[in-house]
Parts: structure tokens; sequence; C-alpha cells
């Protein structure tokens, strides 16, 4: 803690004596609080006694008076500022004497005796003052200070006086109107306040207190009518805008509540307070793309508020602003920089925008101890899983192969409970590259952990069929079957895989008739019922449920495949390239895009005449 100096202190050393000096420690920085304390009493005593002496040896010298008078001020103000309250309440008391008809000399000193807590001496320093020249300001402190005694009837009587003189004196309004609030007087509480916001219409002060009084007494409507009427007369006016938009927050009215916002933000757009409610509110009424000018405006005015960009950071990835949320978190980062969520945040943003190395190096920075290093760890698998199918040769293991197989081998041996969710990346690599039967082989060795949901069953079994293991596969889908017996997804697997391999169709569509029955508006089975009808040449109805089937999964690649099929069946060539094009934007794998490419060749081909193809 940094430890104040007061002006005491110093002040000694041009005045004090030789002994007390040469007793002082060498060091104040060696003092406690305690000690500190002590010698800052022991210091004014001394400073007052000799300022005493200083004074009275002025007073006999007009020139001395003024030097001295005007010496002492400088420092009394000083300590004032500097928030030295006791050593300025020492200076300005012989300032005080050597000018007592100064009033504002005692006007400071009865501040300086307030700021020190000694009320007693400061009435009476401001009751002399204030009798000579019933200045309104002299006035108020003099009220609060009758205040702080708990001398009620002089406050109220003074605040009177005031507003009698000066009807548009909000301050003495206000707390003559507390006083009353406080004595339970509610009438003249609310009578006060009527009258001075009749004596100046345009203020919305009074009507913002009545509306704070009125839910003190538990009169909510009564309280919002008044703050409404305070918004009216004073729209700039932040306390009513605030008082109002809370109580629409707490009554859920968050449409109103924004209107309000929206419209004072256009008055002042630089109200912290209200931009605050204001990104709050509309955050979490999920209205991101909205948010993001008025939390950009708060974070310029609060620079330092660091959950405030963090949010702001997120507002931005949202509404995909990739280079502003970047910006955003790497300024966090260099106030944090081991901060776990703040490197999970540029590596996820990276990933999106498909920067994969970048991704990788924020990623790896997260510690083991985070509870986000699981993810991040899975999503660093999948992006060298990407590049290195990107350069996959059949012939020759690349380098960036091997770094993948080698991370993943590694987080698999380390790190025992995800060894499934490791090996499904492993799988899907080798699944993408058309390594099938090593994809196979990695999910059986981990098929009995306790992690292995009946989804990597489906997954296995998917790659049992690419490996016409097609007994395996059935195996491991009736045991889903056995345990669940209301599976959809299950049954429809068993008929769609029928369906594929063009065998005991009618027991096909029995198996998928049942999934209908469990789930009928599931857009996979609908696929594979409209696949079930293609291959019995039923063309119209196939694509109608195929068409179905993707107004539930728009973005299924075997569903867009699916139609491109059946609208090439029916020669509408235009329509079927588009539904490839648009699987194309979908591909994970390198084989996917490959087979979907091969279709693409073919489709221009069927769609040329006859007399345009080649012998």
């Amino acid at each position: 803690m940094r430890v104040l100096f007061p002006l005491s202190l110093v002040f000694l050393q041009f005045f004090a004596s030789c002994s007390f000096l040469s007793s002082k420690p060498q060091s104040y920085a060696d003092l406690d609080s305690e000690q500190m304390d002590k010698l800052n009493k022991e210091a004014l005593i001394i400073a007052s006694q000799r300022l005493e002496q200083m004074v009275i040896q002025a007073k006999n010298n007009p020139q001395s008076v003024n030097y001295l008078s005007s010496d002492l001020f400088l420092k009394a103000n000083m300590s004032l500022l500097e928030g030295d309250f006791a050593t300025a309440s020492v200076l300005f008391k012989y300032v005080s004497d050597l000018a007592p008809d100064d009033g504002f000399v005692q006007k400071k000193y009865a501040i300086s005796l307030i700021r020190v807590g000694n009320l007693e001496e400061a009435q009476l320093v401001l009751e002399k003052l204030y009798s000579s020249g019933k200045e309104e300001k002299v006035g108020m402190i003099l009220a609060g200070v009758y205040t702080g005694l708990d001398k009620e009837d002089k406050a109220g009587s003074l605040y009177k006086d005031l507003l009698a003189v000066n009807p548009k004196n909000e301050d003495a309004c206000i707390f003559l109107s507390k006083s009353f609030a406080v004595a339970k007087d509610m009438t003249k509480a609310y009578q006060y306040l009527n009258k001075c916001a009749k004596n100046n219409p345009k203020s919305g002060i009074y009507d913002y207190y009545m509306g704070k009084m009125s839910i003190d007494q538990n009169k909510l409507d009564q309280a919002i009518s008044y703050f409404k009427k305070s918004n009216q007369k004073q729209p700039e006016l932040s306390q009513s805008v605030s008082a109002l938009g809370f109580m629409y927050e707490d009554r859920e009215q968050f449409d109103a509540a924004i209107k309000l916002y929206e419209k004072h933000l256009t008055l002042t757009p630089g109200d912290a307070p209200i931009l605050s409610r204001m990104v709050q509110i509309l955050f979490t009424r999920e209205k991101y793309h909205e948010v993001i000018p008025y939390a950009e405006r708060l974070s310029d005015l609060e620079p330092d508020n660091l959950n405030l960009k963090v949010k702001l950071g997120v507002l931005y990835t949202d509404a995909k602003k990739f280079p502003e949320a970047i910006s955003v978190f790497k300024d966090l980062l260099a106030a944090a920089p081991e901060s776990d969520k703040i490197l999970y945040y540029l590596g996820a943003i990276h990933q999106e925008m498909k920067e994969f190395q970048e991704s990788i190096e924020y990623f790896n920075q997260i510690p083991s101890s985070s509870g986000l290093y699981t993810d991040s760890s899975v999503q660093m698998a999948n992006m060298l899983s990407t590049l290195a199918q990107a350069e996959f040769d059949s012939q020759e293991e690349s380098k960036l192969q091997k770094q993948f197989l080698g991370f993943v081998n590694k987080k698999i041996e380390e790190h025992k409970d995800l060894r499934v969710e490791f090996t499904v990346v492993k799988s899907g690599f080798y699944e993408g590259t058309g390594q099938y039967k090593k994809a196979m082989e990695a999910m059986m060795v981990v098929q009995d952990e306790k992690s292995f949901s009946t989804q990597h069953k489906y997954y296995l079994a998917n790659l049992y069929e690419k490996e016409h293991k097609f007994e395996e596969s059935t195996n491991l889908i009736m045991g889903i079957i056995e345990k669940e017996p209301k599976n959809a997804h299950a049954w429809n697997f068993l008929g769609y895989s029928m369906v594929v391999r063009g065998n005991e169709m009618d027991r096909a569509f029995e198996f998928i008739q049942t999934a209908l029955k469990i789930s009928p508006d599931d857009g996979y089975i609908r696929d594979s019922l409209g696949w079930y009808y293609f291959k019995r040449g039923d063309i119209k109805k196939a694509q109608a449920e195929l068409t179905f089937a993707l107004s539930k999964v728009p973005d299924d690649i075997e569903i867009l495949k699916h139609l491109a099929t059946v609208h090439a069946e029916l020669k509408d060539f235009k329509k079927a390239k588009s539904y490839l094009e648009t699987a194309l934007k979908h591909v994970r794998f390198t084989t996917e895009r490959q087979e979907i490419m091969v279709s693409l060749e073919q489709l221009e081909t069927d769609r040329l005449p006859a007399s345009g193809k080649m012998d």
C-alpha cells in the first residue's frame, strides 16, 4: 500500500526544532501505518504550536500578516487538494485567524473542518459567515452540517429560508423533501417537490425523486408514472432513464427498456451507465448485431474494462467480423498473456477462418490444467488431420501426415480417458483418405472402452459397411436395437444399408417403416425411404421424399447427392448440377470431394447430345 506523507511533515522541515528532526527515522518508507499516524499527529501538534507563535508575531506587522497568510493559504489549499485534510484544517485555522473578515478563507476553513469530521467547529464558523452575508452556497453547506449533527429542525428551517429566496434551488428542495421523508411525513415531502416542480417546469429531477419515494412506499405503478414524467420533461436526465429502464427490465418489458435507452443514447451518446445497461440487455436478449455499436462505444469510454472487451470480441466473432475479433482478443492477450479463454477464442477464430497453423499455435499454448485443454487438443487433431489429408500421398507418408499421426497417437497414450475421442479423429483421417480398413481397425481397438457410445457404434458399423463386413455391421446395430428397441436411427441404419446393397428390399422397407413410425419427420429416415423408392424405380415418390428430407437436413451431402441422381434420371441436368455443387461446399474428406467431382464430370458427359460425344 502507498504511504502518504502529509504536508505537515514536509512543512515541519522548515521550522521545527533541530532536536525533533534529528530524532525522526531516516526513511519514512520504513514505518508501518501506526507509526506513520503517530508521527503525523506529533508533527501536527508541533506545527500547530510553532504556527501559533508565528501568527502572534506576524500580527504586529501588516506586511508580515499578508505574507504569512498568503503562504499558509497556499500550503493549506495544497493539503486540501492532496486529501490531507488534517494538515489543511490546522493551516486554515491560522489563516482564518490572520484574515477573520475574508469570507473565502472562512469557507475554506469550514470545509477543511468538515473533512476531518469536526462538524461542531464548522457549524460555528459557517453560522458566523452566513449571518454576515446570507450567501446561498454557505447556507447549503451549513444546512448539511446541521443534518450531520442530527439537527433536522434547523436544517429544515434553513432549507425553507433558502427556497424562499431562490425557489429554483434544486438541492435545497430535494434535501428538504428528504428530511420530511426520513421523518415519515410523506405528504410534506411530496408537497415541496411538487411545488419546486411547478417553479422549475423544465427540470425532471423533482419527479425523479418523487418516483424514488414511491418505490420506497412500494407504489411501483406510481413510481413508473413519475419517472416517465421526469423523462418527458428532461430526456437527458440519466437518473430517471436508469430508474425507469430498471423497472421495465424487472417487469420483463425488455422492448420498452431498449426503446427508452436507445432514445436517451441518441441525446447523450456518452452516458456510460446507460450504455452499459443497453449492452447488457441486448446481449442477454441475443440481439448480437444490434449490440455491437453500443459495445464499441462503451469500450472506448472504458478502455480498461477487460470483461467488456471479452464480450465485444465474442460479439465480433458471432457477427463473423473476424479481423475485429482478433484485434480485440490480441489486446486482451497482451494484458493477460496466460489466459486460457483468450487463447481458446483466438484459436477458434483462426480455425473458423481456415487459418489452421495460426489456430494450432494458439491452442497449443493452453495448459493441460485448463478445462479447455481437451477440446483444444481435439480441435488441433482435427485441423492437423485436414492439413494432412490435403497433402495425402498413398505412395509416401508426408511430413504433415507424420505430424498428425504422431500428435494423435501421443494424445491417445497420454490421456486414457480421451482415447476414443482421439481415435475417432484418427479414423476420420483414414476414412477421408480412403483407407477404410485402417479406419475400421482403429475403432475396433477402442470399442470396449466405457466412453464408446452409440454414436461411435454407428460410425464403426458404417466402416464395416465400407469394408463389406455386413454381418459385423448388422450384429453391431442389432445390439443397439436389443437395448433400445425404440431407436429409430438404428432401424433406419439397417434398412438403408440393405437398400444400398440392393438385397432384401422388402425387409429393408419394413425396417425403414419401423423407423418412420418412431420418428416420422426425421430427414435422414425420409432420405432412406426416398432412396428405397428410387431403387424400386418410383422416381416421383423418390423425388418427393428426398425433397422433404433436404428441408429437414439442408446440408447433408448424401441427401444432396441422392437428389442430384434423381434429377439426372429426370434429365434435369441443371438441377442435378446445382445439388452436386451444393454438396461440394459441405465436404469434409478428400474422398468425398473426389467422388462428387467425378459425378459432376459424368453429369456433363450425360447431358451432351449423342452427336457431341466422342466415339
